[in-house]
């Protein structure tokens, strides 16, 4: 049996989610705010319930963001010490790419969306999805994640979906009603561990496992902590 528990604490809609030999067994929110006080009880929670332990897991996998610099940090370093202390071989998986997995079930072109610097977001734009992806295939990007300015995000996010419809995946309410009109259908922001768990399975069996020393988040900006200028 092969087990992968998935960890998304990259923005406030936190989720872990486990799946056993490709399919999902069991998913739980995380309460916005809680994540670091709820990841580890919801985690043993439902190993407990598909009737495993933690430390049996075939492997861990956990959003990398971009995203919110305290969830990824205590999402990463939960996982981190889970999958040194049971020997657990450690994926980490793009937020982008866990928000275009989780919209696979959508017509048309798919943008993601998530916080970059100040006053910017970072967006991604994908392939339709097609029968390889829904039977386990990672999303193939158009457009690598790329910074824009947030205003510019409604007027961008047509052009680059060329008239074609696409699902927008916004990562908190300002950012959904710059896209909130019919030409732009979006989704609004939902948990995404599993996908996270998927995508993570994917490349550990493929060999893309991460070094547990240098795992490190991808945080979409800078840190508003400066080193004083020497």
């Amino acid at each position: 049996m092969r087990s992968i528990l998935g960890i998304d604490t990259a923005s406030p809609y936190g989720s872990v989610a486990l799946i056993v030999d490709g399919a999902l067994r069991a998913v739980a929110p995380l309460s916005p705010g809680g994540h670091s006080s709820g990841l580890a009880a919801s985690a043993e929670t439902l190993a407990r319930d598909v009737g495993i332990t933690l430390a049996s897991l075939s492997g861990i996998a956990v959003s990398r963001g971009p995203g919110s610099f305290t969830g990824l940090r205590i999402g990463l370093a939960w996982a981190k010490g889970l999958a040194m202390g049971a020997s657990i071989p450690l994926a980490l998986v793009s937020a982008h790419e866990a928000a275009a997995h989780a919209a696979r079930d959508a017509a048309g072109l798919r943008l993601t969306v998530t916080h970059g610097e100040r006053k910017q977001v970072e967006v991604a734009l994908w392939e339709t999805a097609d029968e390889a992806e829904e039977r386990g295939a990672r999303p193939r990007p158009i457009a690598a994640p790329e910074s824009i300015p947030e205003e510019d995000l409604e007027e961008r996010s047509t052009a680059l979906a060329a008239g074609r419809p696409f699902v927008a995946l916004p990562a908190n309410e300002a950012i959904a009603s710059l896209l909130d009109d019919d030409r732009v259908p979006r989704r609004d922001p939902a948990p995404l561990a599993a996908s996270v768990a998927m995508l993570g399975d994917l490349l550990l069996q493929t060999g893309e496992a991460s070094d547990l020393t240098l795992a490190a988040p991808a945080y979409g900006r800078a840190p508003n902590a400066r080193k004083p200028a020497p």
